[in-house]
C-alpha cells in the first residue's frame, strides 16, 4: 500500500482492521491520480483484469512512473480471491491460503502492513471420523509418489495421455486401494476440478505450484483489493474490443464512448473468459493462439462455508482435513482464523452442483461429507454460503488445465500476441498454473515485457 494509503487507514478511528484498511485505500485512491474520471483515454499500459495478476502488473508499471490505467470488469479487486460478509463474519469464498514462501507477495503484504499467518505444510488424513493411523500415512504418501512418478514417466517418455491411463490399479483386497482414490482424488478433482481422463500428463508432470502453508487474517481476498486499492482503477469497466493499431491498441469498454488507447496491453482476465469471446479481437486472435485457449479448459472448484459452534470435530485453528476417498471427496479447512468458521472445497461434478444449484446444494453436500466423514447428524449445519465461480460470467470456472495430447500448448502463452498484447494469469505458467503464486508471477512478467517494448522512460 502506498504512503498515502496507510496514513488514510492510519487516520480512521479503531484497531487497524480489514475494513480500516478497504477504507484508507479507497480514500487514497480518491486523493491519487484519476485518469479514469479526467477523461484522458491515452496510456502507456492498459492492464485488463484486476485479479492477482493484474494486480501485480498495475503495481509494477506504476512503479516504473508510465501511465497506466487498471480496467475490471467487476465491482471490486481480487479475481477469484474474494472475501465477502456471510454467516455474520468476513469469509473468503475463493482462494483462502498464500505460500509462505513466496517472496514478491508477502513483501508487498508487508509493505502495506498487512499480517501473515504461517500454517501447518499440508492436511491431516481421517478415517471414520479420526486422524489416520501413521501406517494409513504411509499408505497414502506411497500411493501419491507412486501416482507422480508414473505421471513424470509418462511425460518423460513422450506419452502425453489421460492422467488417468497411467495412473497404477490398486490391487483388490490391498489396504492401499483407498489411499489410492483418495491420491487420484487429490491430483484430479480436488487438485485441478477436473477428472483425470480429463487431464494432459506432460501438463500436470510439469506443475510444481508452491504450498498454500499461510493466509491473511483480514482475508486473502480482501488483502488483495488492500494492495491494489491505491492503483490507477477502474472498476465495472468491461473491456469487450481490442483492435489493433499498429504501435497503438485500442480498447472499448462498455459503456463508455471513447476509446482508450494504450501502447502496450497487459491481458490478465482468467483463460475460459478468453475462450468463451468475451473480447473481440481486430484482428481475430491467431488461429493457433484461439485453439491454446480452447484446449485448456477450466476445472470446478467450488466451496462452501459453514459454522460449527462448539468445535464438534476437535480442531485446532485452521487445520485442514483430507479423509479417505469416499463417496463425495472434499477438502475441509476447520476453525478458519480459530473462529468457527468451516469451509469445504469440492472439485468437478459436486462443485458444477454448486454453482449451478446454490445453497440447497451446498447445504445437502456439505452435510453428507460430514455425515460420512465425522458421522455428525445433518442438522449440525443449518445454514451455508457458497461460491459460484463456474457460473460467473467473469470468472467461468477455476484454473485451467490442459486436455490429455496437447500438453505443450500452454508455452504459447508465453508469447506477445499482435505484438503488444502480453497475456498474464495463473494458466500462463507451466510450472504454477493454477495458484495465487503463479498468477501474481505472471503479472509482474508480463509488466516487465511491457516496460521493455516501450523503454526506459515513459511517453
Amino acid at each position: 500500500m502506498s504512503e498515502r494509503a496507510i496514513r488514510a487507514a492510519r487516520a480512521l478511528p479503531g484497531p487497524l482492521s480489514r475494513r480500516r484498511f478497504l477504507a484508507g485505500a479507497s480514500a487514497a485512491l480518491l486523493a491519487g491520480p484519476a485518469l479514469a474520471q479526467s477523461g484522458a483515454t491515452d496510456v502507456d499500459v492498459a492492464i485488463v483484469g484486476g485479479g492477482a495478476a493484474g494486480i501485480a502488473a498495475a503495481r509494477r508499471i506504476a512503479g516504473s512512473g508510465h501511465s497506466y490505467v487498471l480496467l475490471e470488469a467487476g465491482p471490486r479487486l481480487g479475481g477469484r480471491a474474494r472475501t465477502v460478509e456471510a454467516l455474520g463474519m468476513e469469509v473468503d469464498l475463493g482462494c483462502g491460503l498464500l505460500p509462505g514462501d513466496f517472496h514478491p507477495l508477502l513483501a508487498a503484504a508487508d509493505a502495506a502492513g498487512l499480517a501473515v499467518t504461517d500454517l501447518s505444510n499440508g492436511p491431516r488424513l481421517y478415517v471414520e471420523g479420526r486422524e489416520a493411523k501413521e501406517s494409513d500415512y504411509d499408505h497414502f504418501l506411497a500411493a501419491l509418489g507412486q501416482a507422480r512418478r508414473d505421471i513424470r514417466a509418462a511425460a518423460d517418455a513422450g506419452k502425453d495421455v489421460a492422467v488417468a491411463t497411467v495412473m497404477p490399479k490398486p490391487e483388490p483386497g490391498s489396504r492401499s486401494g483407498p489411499w489410492e482414490a483418495t491420491a487420484a482424488d487429490m491430483l484430479g478433482p480436488l487438485g485441478c476440478g477436473r477428472g483425470l481422463e480429463t487431464l494432459s500428463t506432460l501438463d500436470l508432470a510439469l506443475r510444481a505450484p508452491p504450498a498454500g502453508n499461510a493466509t491473511s487474517p483480514v482475508g486473502v481476498g480482501a488483502m488483495l483489493q488492500t494492495l491494489g486499492a491505491w492503483l490507477n482503477l477502474q472498476t465495472d469497466a468491461p473491456v469487450t474490443q481490442i483492435t489493433h493499431g499498429g504501435r497503438v491498441h485500442a480498447l472499448r469498454v462498455e459503456g463508455q464512448r471513447g476509446l482508450i488507447r494504450a501502447r502496450a496491453i497487459i491481458l490478465a482476465v482468467p483463460a475460459p473468459v478468453i475462450a468463451a469471446g468475451a473480447i473481440k479481437f481486430n484482428p481475430a486472435l491467431p488461429r493457433r493462439l484461439a485453439q491454446a485457449f480452447d484446449d485448456c479448459p477450466a476445472g470446478a472448484l467450488e466451496q462452501v462455508a459453514f459454522l460449527l459452534p462448539g468445535n464438534p470435530l476437535r480442531l485446532e485453528a485452521d487445520e485442514r482435513i483430507l479423509p479417505r476417498a469416499g463417496k463425495v471427496p472434499a477438502l475441509l479447512r476447520g476453525r478458519v482464523n480459530g473462529t468457527d468458521l468451516h469451509i469445504l472445497t469440492f472439485g468437478d461434478a459436486p462443485a458444477r452442483e454448486i454453482a449451478a444449484k446454490g445453497k440447497e446444494a451446498g447445504l445437502r453436500l456439505a452435510r453428507a461429507f460430514l455425515g460420512e466423514a465425522f458421522a455428525l447428524a445433518p442438522e449440525t449445519v443449518t445454514e451455508v454460503a457458497c461460491s459460484a465461480w463456474t457460473t460467473d460470467p467473469l470468472i467461468r470456472g477455476a484454473m485451467a488445465a490442459v486436455r490429455p495430447g496437447k500438453g505443450a500448448q500452454r508455452r504459447l502463452f508465453e508469447d506477445p500476441v499482435q505484438t503488444r498484447i502480453f497475456l498474464a494469469g495463473e494458466y500462463t505458467s507451466t510450472d504454477s498454473w493454477g495458484s495465487l503464486a503463479g498468477a501474481w508471477e505472471s503479472g509482474e512478467v508480463a509488466a516487465a515485457k511491457a516496460l521493455a517494448l516501450l523503454g526506459d522512460g515513459p511517453s
